[in-house]
Formats: C-alpha cells, structure tokens, sequence
C-alpha cells in the first residue's frame, strides 16, 4: 500500500515537471515559428497574405485641406504681417492602385501608384468653389526667376504681369488653388513663347489627381525579411539630385506603408516622402490602440528633421544655397516643385509652424500651433510591421519679398504666407483589422493560452502532489505514533503515584 502510494506521487510529481518544462519550451519554440509564419505572410510575394493589401490598399485613405484665407493682402503691400483665417477640412477620399507591377530577380518589386481622390462632402465643412485669397503662384514663380532668365524672356515676363490686375495675391476657389485653373498671365505668355510656356494651368496639386508620382523600387523581404518595404530606387536611382549634399539626397526607408516584422521600437523607422523630396526618420513616441484594440507603435516625425544647419549640420545639404540656409521648422523645396520650368517659391513646415522658430510664429497672426493636433503620425502593428494608422500632416507657406523692379512688392515685409496644410490620413477599418487577428493575433493568443495553460497546470500539479504528499505523511504519522501516544497518555494519569502521593514532598529530614 505504501509503496503504492509513494509511487502516485512520484508520478504526479514527475507529471507537473513535465508539463511546466513543455510550457517553458514551447515558448521559444513557438515564438519562433510564430516569427516564420509571419514573415512567410508579409512578404511582398503573388499569393502572400498581404500582397493583395499592398497592391490594392483596401483601408480608407483621405486627404483633408485646411485653406489659410489672407483677411488683409493690402495691409500685406504696406510691410505689416499677414493676418490669416483656417477653414477646413476639405475631405477628399484617395485611391490608391498599383500598376506595371515587376518582380526582380534581386529580390525587389518595382511599381507605379496611381491615386484619384474623391470628394467627401459629408465630411467637409463647405463645397468645393469657396472662395479665398491667397498669395498668386504664378506672379510669384514668374517674378522669382528673372535673375536666371535671358534678356528676352525677361521681357515677356514683364509684359505678362503687367496685363492684370491680379499681382500679388488672387482670390479664387479651393478647387482651383489645389487643382488648377487658366492663368491668364501662363495664356499670353504661351501665346509670346509656346517653347517654353507649354501649359497656361496652374495648381499645387494639379500633377496629382489621377496621376503617379514615379517608379518605385522596394524590396520584397524574401531574400531579407529586415530589407521589407525598403526603398532600393526611386525612379530608377538609388539618390535624389535636388540638394547639396549625399546624405540630403540619399533615399532611406519604406513609402509609409510596409516595414519588416520584429523590429525594436527603439529602431529607426525612416520614411521617403516624394511630396518633400526626401526622407525623413521615424521616433518612436508612445504606445497607441486602433479603434479594433490592436496594439500599436507610434512613430513622430524627430524635431531634428527640420530643425536648421547649426542645430543639425546634416541638414545644410537642404539649404538651398547654402548660403541660404531657413531656420528651424521651414524647408525649401522651390527645387523640386515646379510650374513648367519655373520654380514655385514654396516651403513646407509642419501645420501652423508647430515646433519652428519663433520668428515664423511671429510673423503671421491667426496661428495657432498645438503640437499634438499638428504633428504627423505613424502607427505600426509590433509584429507585422504593418502601419495600421498613420496621419501624414504638412503645410505649403508662400514666400513673398520685394523684387527690385516690381513697385507692387517693394514695401512687402519678407515673409511665408501659409496657404494651407494637408491632413493625409488613413485608419485600419474593421474587415481588415479582423483579417489580421485570423492571421496572426487569434493563433497567437492560443498559443500563449497554451503556453500559459501547461505552465499553470504543471505548478498546480506540483503544489497539490506536495500537498498531497504531507498529507499521507501525516496520516501515517497518526497511523504508527497514535496507539503509543494514547497508551503513554493513560499511564500518565493512572500510575504508581496518587494525587495524595503527589502532595508529600519530595525530600524528608
């Protein structure tokens, strides 16, 4: 019987061990086919789980203008600061479709993006032909490049700007400013010089309905898995060629969209942005949730990005001339953006000149920077790599000055005139945040339950073949010591000695 019962503990002793050594090794091993399975699902590969999600971005993207409206342009021409009104948003939906799709034998993919947006009336505050005043691009851009011009293009850059009353400013809808409109200025000069004025519309995005902006080249992840989404080309380089320098011209990281699985969140998590004409790194910031309750990685554009050439000497590359470097929070991009052959004077900063010197912030009133309202997002799932929300938010600003031989500009305090910032967003919805529990969290959480499970099991197995244990101990105690126990007690109390015997005292005389 006892050998017995000492072998059924022994037994179930053994079996806790056991089961909390299979749930101890189940967790690195199943972590790590786990980590296989995801990165066989990422892959940028015909019949990937995610390749359809990549080629054909089914998450609802929208981009949102809010129009700065100048309530004082003659005030403006007198030297004093621009004072300007925010109305928006002005929501349209994007589009996003991928085109001439190549596989490389290198281990990249190649493509074109095509996007279409679509206007949202419902979540805008007012129709599209609202009208504002703003600073005119084209007198700007006419104005600007005289100095590079020959002597007879000169000339009819005069002429044209001398035909309208629209100079400095222009008032006109939001459609036309985003989208473009005739420029009576661009039409004549067309008619004087069809050479070089091959186009008489205008617009800041007007190259971007319905259009790409370039050949991209990534990287797949089936040779490298920590390569994932990362640009390799961009137009067939491997480098811009708008800046002064290599490193302000390299192209580093993905297009925001897709990065490789399993990185640390304290890693860099640099993006390429063609609408800036460079790359910009990603910090990490915080931990955030989707409106589903997926765990996210939040990532913010770091305060070095534009800040100016003293405070981040990498930077003096995007001066443009060096000699010319902005302060903290502006950068021109007059280099890249251009109206036919003509360079806009434009710069971007984040909206309201958040976090740039004061000196911005001071030279417009009707701003109002909040950082946590203006500051541009990335919001990547841990595990994937995926970016599941992200809120890409910049602001176009104007750069007006006198030009000597212009008497409408020559009382004009140098400024940036804010035309209006973008809120280019999107948010995993519902189907497809369930489409990623299927594939990975659901397995992922029974297996942790089972890990968790076999481990909790095991110590109970333990604990209770211990409790058990003393127990038989104890009752076997009782079973052998009992009986001589009850007869010592016996013979305590009915020995030799009687209670009278008990009151003599021990020693006598």
């Amino acid at each position: 019987m006892g050998c017995t019962l000492n072998k059924k503990v022994l037994g179930s002793f053994c079996t806790g061990w056991i089961l909390c050594i299979l749930g101890a090794v189940m967790i690195p091993a199943v972590n790590w086919i786990i980590k296989q399975k995801v990165e066989q699902s990422v892959v940028l590969v015909e019949g990937g789980a995610t390749y359809d999600i990549w080629k054909d971005t089914p998450i609802p993207i929208y981009m949102q203008f809010y129009m700065f409206d100048v309530r004082n342009p003659e005030e403006v021409l007198q030297g004093k600061k621009p004072f300007v009104v925010q109305k928006g948003p002005y929501t349209y939906r994007e589009v996003r479709t991928k085109f001439n799709i190549i596989h490389n034998d290198n281990g990249t993919v190649s493509y074109r993006q095509n996007r279409t947006f679509h206007f949202v009336p419902s979540m805008s505050v007012g129709n599209e032909n609202e009208t504002f005043t703003t600073p005119n691009p084209v007198y700007w851009s006419l104005i600007s490049s005289l100095k590079w011009m020959y002597p007879g293009m000169r000339d009819i850059i005069r002429l044209v700007t001398s035909f309208e009353k629209e100079s400095v400013f222009m008032e006109r809808s939001m459609y036309d400013i985003i989208w473009g409109y005739q420029d009576k200025m661009l039409t004549a000069a067309q008619v004087l010089d069809n050479k070089w004025f091959y186009t008489n519309t205008i617009g800041y995005f007007m190259n971007k309905n319905a259009t790409n902006d370039g050949v991209y080249t990534i990287y797949t992840g089936e040779t490298d898995i920590q390569f994932l989404g990362g640009i390799d080309r961009y137009n067939g380089s491997s480098h811009l060629d708008f800046w002064s320098t290599p490193y302000a011209n390299m192209i580093n990281g993905t297009d925001g969209t897709v990065g490789p699985p399993y990185r640390g969140k304290n890693q860099p998590s640099p993006v390429f942005s063609s609408d800036a004409c460079r790359s910009a790194g990603g910090l990490y910031h915080g931990d955030v949730t989707s409106p589903q309750g997926i765990k996210l990685w939040r990532y913010i554009a770091p305060p070095s990005y534009l800040a100016n050439a003293t405070e981040n000497p990498d930077n003096i590359g995007f001066c443009t001339p060096e000699s010319k470097c902005l302060n903290t929070g502006m950068l021109n991009i007059s280099t890249c953006q251009q109206v036919d052959f003509f360079h806009i004077p434009v710069s971007v900063s984040f909206p309201h000149f958040n976090l740039a010197a004061q000196e911005y912030q001071d030279s417009v009133e009707g701003l109002h920077p909040v950082e946590e309202e203006h500051q541009t997002t990335v919001d990547k799932e841990p595990y994937t790599g995926l970016v599941l929300q992200v809120a890409k938010k910049i602001q176009l600003n104007m750069y007006l000055q006198p030009i000597g031989e212009f008497e409408a500009t020559k009382d004009i305090t140098p400024v940036f005139v804010p035309l209006f910032w973008v809120n280019e967003s999107a948010v995993v919805d519902d189907q497809n945040a369930d489409l990623l529990r299927s594939m990975l969290f659901t397995p992922l959480l029974v297996v942790h339950v089972i890990e968790i499970s076999l481990i909790s099991l095991g110590c109970l197995v333990l604990v209770g073949t211990v409790i058990y244990g003393l127990c038989i101990q104890q009752s076997r105690r009782k079973e052998l010591f009992g009986p001589r126990l009850k007869k010592c007690n016996v013979n305590c109390f009915q020995g030799s000695h009687d209670m009278d015997e008990m009151d003599k005292p021990l020693f006598t005389e």
